[in-house]
């Protein structure tokens, strides 16, 4: 099976347990901007798990070629599907998955991808060296609002292992974006390391001007500690 015929595969599993009646509320939950088979994820994933295994033989050039496949479908789960397979193979790709990443993170993006991609598959490789803090820094500091978002929350899962110098290099020059996804990231990274150094969160809140949306993300658990 070569990638054009896994994509129709999976495309008719899709087709063949599409949910009219969900399909309008996810569209519009998604503001429009995609289609929908009116799938929920779980039940995406379990028609999919089966056809990610399939791929355990297929190159990283396959791979790259599914994804472009899976990208140029108009319906959501096609790149919900696309960013788990990626994930799963990321152990085929060296330095090159650099590339295949930016495209999944730049092209129909949104958070529900995004996010995904950022905290999972780049957190994952920026662990094994596969992406490497020139990279980080380079997202950093693109046009690009998603690319950006990817950046501030690559270690967003690290807990005691994140590189807080590097975290707070990555946050400090978007401090003032005026993005709701930029400063809502900045303040979610922030939270999450808090549940492991409160007072350097804490410290940081203190010490820099912040949009009111990421100072709020930023001490939700420090605060509601206070209040025990």
């Amino acid at each position: 099976m070569n990638p054009e015929q896994w994509v129709e595969a999976v495309e008719g599993v899709m087709e063949a347990h599409r949910n009219a009646k969900n399909a309008p509320d996810i569209i519009r939950y998604f503001r429009n901007q995609f289609g929908s088979f009116g799938l929920k994820n779980g039940d995406r994933r379990k028609l999919t798990k089966q056809f990610i295994v399939a791929t355990k033989q297929f190159s990283q050039k396959e791979l790259v070629e599914t994804i472009e496949l899976l990208w140029s479908r108009s319906e959501r789960e096609f790149q919900h599907t696309g960013m788990e397979l990626i994930d799963h193979h990321r152990k085929k790709f060296d330095r090159s998955i650099k590339k295949v990443l930016q495209y999944m993170i730049s092209h129909k993006s949104w958070w529900d991808t995004v996010d995904f991609i950022a905290s999972h598959t780049v957190g994952h490789t920026f662990k094994t060296n596969q992406l490497r803090q020139e990279d980080l820094y380079e997202w950093n500091e693109s046009d690009d609002l998603w690319l950006i978002r990817t950046s501030i929350l690559a270690q967003l899962k690290y807990k005691s292992y994140t590189d807080w110098a590097l975290l707070q290099e990555l946050i400090i020059p978007h401090l003032d974006h005026k993005d709701f996804f930029i400063r809502k990231a900045i303040g979610w990274a922030l939270r999450e390391y808090s549940k492991t150094e409160p007072n350097l969160v804490l410290d940081f809140v203190e010490n820099h001007t912040m949009s009111g949306l990421s100072q709020r993300e930023a001490l939700k658990i420090v605060n509601a500690g206070k209040m025990k």
